[in-house]
């Protein structure tokens, strides 16, 4: 149960950061960083997710 939980929180501010850079790219002018490279990060709907399994 706590791998879950964990995972939804680690998403959770995955979203959040990805948002937060989107006003700033949008409003502010600045870049987006790139997204991190590893097996366990993929994006769906736009948003970056970890995936354990």
């Amino acid at each position: 149960m706590a791998t879950h939980l964990l995972t939804a929180l680690i998403n959770h501010e995955y979203q959040h950061d990805q948002w937060i850079s989107e006003v700033r790219g949008g409003d502010l002018g600045h870049a987006l960083p790139s997204d991190p490279s590893s097996e366990h990060i993929r994006r769906i709907d736009g948003y970056l997710v970890v995936d354990v399994r």
